[in-house]
């Protein structure tokens, strides 16, 4: 199989090195999150997915407020 060469910053490398598995490659993991979390496979998971539709604000809100958290985190410890 043939291979590119790609050049990425500090802090996507530090980033694919914590998401890849023991067993993968570079190039393994860019594949597996590549083919496992575009837009379309979220969509598709939301609209399988139980349970959304008869959400109440509370529970919304619990879970609004943990994605966020969850951002402002990443941003912080990795940046923009």
């Amino acid at each position: 199989m043939a291979s590119k060469t790609i050049s990425v910053t500090e802090k996507v490398y530090i980033l694919l090195k914590k998401m890849r598995l023991p067993s993968e490659s570079f190039g393994d993991t860019i594949e597996r999150l590549c083919l496992n979390f575009t837009a379309e496979n979220l969509i598709q998971w939301f609209d399988h997915s139980k349970g959304w539709e008869d959400m109440n604000k509370s529970e919304y809100n619990e879970y609004y407020n943990s994605i966020q958290k969850f951002q402002k985190n990443f941003k912080v410890e990795y940046g923009d």
